[in-house]
């Protein structure tokens, strides 16, 4: 079946003639049809994507497949541009064809050099393992890591995961998670925690833990790295990497605090996950502090071991408010990957701000579907669970982005954070296909500003890691600042003002910023667009409702322009959109950040484009021709031929002759001297920049000479002791290192060439020593007359000092760093001593410590010499060695500080840092008064304590204690003898109480009068259903801090007055006074029963509107109010509009999220 099928596939091909086939078998075509490296030889094949080519080219390699696997081969897949088999439903040109191995090997080897396919792969039976997925029991609701339509989306909208995970799941990598804590104990988060490497940065402590209602770091932990395949709960995107989690949001932050939080252990730590910004209302824009930004810039410089730190940012969930991710200065810094959100259906989510910074896109809620994830256990978070069902907004996406990314730092570890960004552009998947907002760069990449290069993709991500080579370091073009003086932007009037600069730098891009200075009145007028050389359009700023004025020195990014070419025209265009408004553009600047274009790939000076189409030189080859010279230097230097070795064929190659004989490349005898230059180097050995002739007439010429200057020099002369080979045998002045002319016991050779004697003089000083005595005996100079200079008994080679009488060899050795006797040791009389028993050797004190080795306190401090330097750690040569007017003996011996370290009174109080409790406030000491201030003044460890707190409150006086509750207003106050920063810090807390119910957390109380026309419920009812006095009420004033309580109360009683309505008189019989008496008895009862009823129901009406959540005596709060940070929670779903309105808090929009 197999040969019939193949059969009719050849014979479908037009088979060539019978002279074509002879010819043919003549040829070795080869085994099989390899994936050719000429894209013009499969050119179908290369059109198909890299990893599909790559796959081709892998499997066409018949050279790997074992006996078994060929023998189960009865297909095959090959690439034509004819219909010859059955097309596959993958690829197209693609057919499957019968064919066991051997026939296709042979066959298709034909067909490929025919021309009738490109490539062809046997179909080779395997076994394969499932896709590795978690057993976690809440895995299949996590759509975003395999979405198989569970919820009613798009099957494969995700972040497909689970192809990855058969090989990386994150061992090795750690991410932080800045948010508002982790309840790291959680059983899905505690497997793999680094409990070693956490911070809380609003209290200071090691702890992350969140507060009771704060889930927002915990499931967004869970999303990026919730264990995974333990059975319980849910996985993570890398199930097996590090969590360290770094409290910072819950609570105010600062630069310094934010800074820190994103330098934190920053070689340990590999990625920082941001689920956190400015407020995303559309109208605020704001950016990092210095010493933040000076955190970015280290963590991408030194993090990692200088490999950098990922950091990953939430883009914002502002759509609704027409907000922008660029208008946020975190998530649009370069050193940020900016992650934005899509839904099960792979559509931008409702509240995803669009951006061109945004690099990635990545599965998030919307469309009524959220993200499954972990929440505080127990009774907290967000739905009092251990999970939540419902978590979303870019505060999901962007850990979901931190997990792939530990994916792709364990598939390389090398790889460095420009890398990353790298990856995942090149291998995020397009989602939204039709969507209007795809454009196609210069580079080819397609990009959108809702969606940046598209949904991460973690299989493709960790595939392309696996082989990734580092990028070249970054380089930069930056235009510094382009004054334009006073630019106008006219009001509602396109186009605007368009503004260019040519850059001059070919730069491979990466990053694009853009700083602008513009006065204009409402910003949010303003359309802002940059358009490269390319034709690639970053819109940066849209028309929105933003009445904020001014674009101050903002700093706008774009990865739009990703691997484009930097040369070229660039052009800003501002356009204002709105009436009303106007503006002026100051001045603004272009920078651009990544990698160099290499036009001349050899190195060799020389273009791709001269060499290809000028030279014919190879452009990939830096020396074509071989011969040592580079291309450009053939060219542009020599003038030599970059095509021939040998450019002027006088058989020395061109770099022989320019690197190595210094001749002329282009003259064939460049001494002309009638020898080529070849045949002087190789033939003659003789220079072929000098013209060889006989210069000395001796017969002999140069290069048979040794000497050509020299007639008395030649082949077979005298030799002479001379220093010269007289004879030209190669040798000089042999035949005299066995003679002794003076027979003073050294040869004449020796004493000519090696002493300088007289060889034919015995003693050639006149010291009375001979020459050889005192060479070979004494040791001594022949040449110079020996005697003992210094007078000291001892000839100078007997002596080490010819010149000290002190030093000879009967001299005693002194502690002096010299040899005084002369035995070659210096000071070794004093190793071990410790003459002033001070701990320290004489020769350490001599040597090193420059102490006195006989005083064992150098410096008289009270401290011996070996215990300052020993110990304590002091200068043994200095009493005070830290300058504070303190010796080091009494810092050590009675104030217990550190003589190394200053102890100075730095608030000028009179007490130094360790007699008091604040040395940088004068105010605060131990005889300070104490104040109610919140600070322990005079540093007992006691805060306020005996303070009369009656001193600093005045209470309101009442001269009548009695009120007429239908006339008078009762009026009561505290007021309080503080400051505003004393208010703030005793934490002062105020109650009005009547008896035990509380009235009013105000300074003040006011209270009637009271109408009892109409007055029938509360307080007022219950007064005006009386007559007369009533009370007392007892009314009492608290004020409560965090130290102690001050209170006062007022005794207060009511008068009501209800006349007497007149009565007609009339006569009535004694009966009927009866009568009326006790119908006037009995109505009086009934009133005064109903009466107490409605008392009665009053009093519970009040007590069931009484606050539940203030206490009869509250306690006093834990902390004052504060602008917080918010969180960027994910957005409220429409399924809790009948659930009451919380309050307004529209005063934190203007914190972090």
């Amino acid at each position: 079946m197999a040969a019939r099928s193949l059969v009719i596939i050849l014979l479908t091909t037009l088979l060539a003639p019978m002279v074509h086939a002879e010819a043919d078998n003549t040829l070795n075509l080869g085994f099989g049809a390899t994936l050719s490296d000429n894209p013009e030889d499969a050119p179908l094949t290369y059109a198909f994507s890299p990893a599909v080519r790559a796959a081709f080219a892998r499997t066409s390699d018949l050279s790997q497949y074992t006996i078994d696997q060929r023998e189960s081969v009865e297909q095959w897949v090959v690439v034509s541009p004819f219909d010859i088999g059955t097309p596959t439903t993958e690829l197209a040109n693609s057919y499957i064809i019968d064919a066991n191995f051997a026939d296709g090997a042979s066959d298709f080897a034909i067909l490929q050099y025919e021309g009738k396919i490109e490539v062809a792969y046997p179909l080779v039976e395997k076994t394969v393992a499932k896709k590795w997925t978690p057993n976690d029991a809440k895995f299949g609701d996590q759509w975003h890591l395999q979405n198989t339509g569970q919820t009613g989306g798009n099957a494969g909208e995700d972040a497909n995961l689970t192809a990855a995970w058969d090989d990386y799941r994150g061992n090795g990598v750690v991410i932080g998670i800045v948010d508002d804590g982790v309840d790291w104990t959680h059983a899905d988060l505690d497997n793999y925690y680094e409990d070693t490497l956490d911070y809380d940065y609003c209290n200071n402590d090691g702890d992350p833990s969140p507060s009771y209602y704060d889930g927002h770091g915990t499931s967004a932990a869970g999303v990026a790295a919730a264990a995974g395949n333990n059975t319980i709960g849910v996985s993570g995107a890398a199930p097996k990497a590090g969590l360290a989690g770094l409290l910072l949001i819950a609570c105010s932050t600062t630069d310094v605090r934010e800074s820190n939080s994103l330098s934190h252990e920053r070689q340990n730590i590999d990625i920082y996950s941001n689920s956190w910004g400015p407020s995303d209302n559309g109208r605020t824009v704001e950016a990092p502090g210095p010493l933040m930004l000076a955190a970015f810039e280290n963590d991408v410089s030194q993090g990692r071991g200088g490999l950098g730190n990922i950091i990953t940012w939430a883009a914002g969930n502002g759509l609704d408010d027409d907000d922008n991710s660029n208008y946020d200065g975190y998530a649009n810094s370069r050193h940020t990957i900016a992650v934005t959100a899509v839904t099960h259906y792979g559509e931008q989510s409702w509240y995803a701000e669009p951006g061109a910074n945004i690099l990635v896109a990545a599965p998030s809620d919307g469309s009524g579907e959220g993200i499954t994830t972990t929440d505080i256990e127990g009774g907290g978070g967000y739905n009092g669970g251990d999970y939540n069902d419902n978590f979303g907004g870019t505060s999901s996406a962007t850990p979901l982005v931190s997990g792939v990314v530990a994916l792709i730092l364990e598939a390389n570890p090398s790889v460095t954070y420009r890398d990353v960004e790298h990856i995942i552009v090149h291998s995020s998947r397009v989602n939204d296909a039709g969507d209007n907002s795809w454009n196609t760069n210069g580079a080819g990449h397609d990009v959108s500003h809702k969606y940046g290069f598209g949904v991460i993709d973690a299989s493709a991500a960790v595939d392309l890691a696996e082989t990734w080579v580092n990028v070249d370091p970054v380089i930069n073009y930056q235009s510094g600042l382009i004054d334009v003086p006073d630019q106008q932007i006219p009001d509602n009037s396109a186009p605007g003002i368009v503004e260019t600069i040519q850059v001059p730098d070919s730069i491979k891009i990466e990053h694009v910023e853009v700083v602008v200075d513009i006065d204009h009145t409402y910003r949010g007028d303003l359309e802002i667009i940059l358009t490269s050389p390319s034709g690639t359009q970053s819109v940066l700023s849209e028309k929105h409702e933003d009445s904020g004025n001014n674009w101050n020195n903002w700093m706008f990014t774009s990865v739009h322009h990703w691997d484009e070419d930097s040369f070229g025209e660039w052009s800003l265009s501002i356009e204002d959109k709105g009436n009303g408004d106007t503006g002026t553009l100051r001045d603004w600047e272009l920078n651009i950040y990544g990698t160099e274009i290499n036009t001349d790939r050899d190195g060799d000076g020389l273009t791709n484009y001269d060499e290809v189409s000028v030279y014919g030189t190879d452009p990939d080859d830096i020396d074509t021709d071989d011969d040592q010279i580079n291309d450009g230097e053939e060219v542009n230097i020599y003038n030599t031929n970059p095509l021939s070795v040998d450019s002027d064929s006088d058989g020395l190659e061109d770099g022989r002759e320019i690197l190595v004989n210094a001749t002329d490349p282009l003259d064939v005898d460049t001494d002309d001297d009638g020898l080529l230059d070849g045949a002087e180097v190789d033939i003659h050995f003789t220079n072929p920049l000098v013209a060889d002739p006989d210069a000395d007439s001796d017969t002999f010429y140069w290069f048979q000479d040794c000497d050509d200057t020299n007639d008395q020099i030649y082949p077979g002369a005298q030799e002479t002791l001379n220093f010269v080979d007289d004879d030209c045998d190669g040798l000089w002045d042999e035949g005299f290192n066995q003679t002794d002319s003076d027979a003073d016991s050294l040869s004449d050779y020796a004493e000519f060439h090696i002493y300088g004697t007289d060889y034919n003089l015995q003693d050639t000083d006149g010291d009375m020593l001979e020459d050889g005595e005192e060479v070979l005996q004494y040791q001594s100079n022949p040449l110079v007359y020996d005697n003992d200079t210094d007078l000291d008994g001892f000839y100078w080679f007997q002596d080490c000092n010819d010149t000290n009488d002190q030093i000879n060899p009967d001299a005693v050795e002194l502690l002096d760093a010299i040899d005084n006797d002369c035995d070659e040791l210096i000071d070794e009389d004093f190793v071990d001593l410790d003459r002033d028993n001070d701990q320290l050797p004489d020769l350490v004190e001599f040597y090193t410590m420059n102490t006195d080795p006989l005083d064992n306190d150098t410096d008289d401090d009270g401290l011996e010499d070996g215990f300052e330097i020993l110990t304590v750690g002091s200068d043994p040569t200095m009493f005070d060695t830290d300058f504070d007017g303190l010796s080091d003996g009494v810092e050590v011996l009675e104030t217990n500080t550190n003589p190394r370290i200053p102890d100075l009174d730095e608030d000028g109080d009179g007490f130094r840092w360790f007699e008091e409790c604040d040395d940088t406030n004068s105010n605060i000491n131990p005889n300070a008064p104490e104040l109610w201030n919140g600070i322990d003044d005079n540093c007992n460890d006691l805060v306020d304590d005996g303070v009369n707190r009656f001193d600093y409150v005045a209470f309101t006086s009442l001269e009548n204690t009695t009120i007429n509750a239908t006339e008078d207003k009762l009026s009561l106050s505290m007021t309080f003898d503080l400051t505003e920063e004393d208010f703030d810090n005793i934490g002062l807390e105020l109650y009005w109480y009547r008896n035990s119910t509380l009235l009013s957390r105000n300074d003040t109380f006011e209270e009637g009068p009271f109408n009892c026309t109409i007055t029938v419920f509360g307080f007022g009812g219950i007064l005006c259903a009386g007559n007369g006095t009533i009370g007392p009420y007892s009314i009492k004033a608290v004020a409560v801090d965090d130290y102690g309580t001050v209170e006062y109360t007022w005794n207060v009683s009511y008068f009501v007055y209800h006349p007497p309505e007149p009565e007609e008189p009339d006569e009535q019989s004694t009966v009927s006074r009866i009568v009326d008496t006790l119908s006037d008895n009995f109505m009086t009862v009934l009133i005064g029963v109903l009466s107490a009823l409605v008392i009665l129901l009053l009093v519970i009406r009040l007590r069931q509107n009484k606050p539940t959540n203030i206490p009869v005596n509250p306690p006093p709060p834990q902390a004052f109010g504060q602008a917080m940070p918010q969180n960027r929670y994910e957005p409220k779903q429409s399924k809790y509009a009948e659930v009451k309105s919380a309050p307004d808090l529209s005063i934190l929009d203007n914190k972090w999220k």
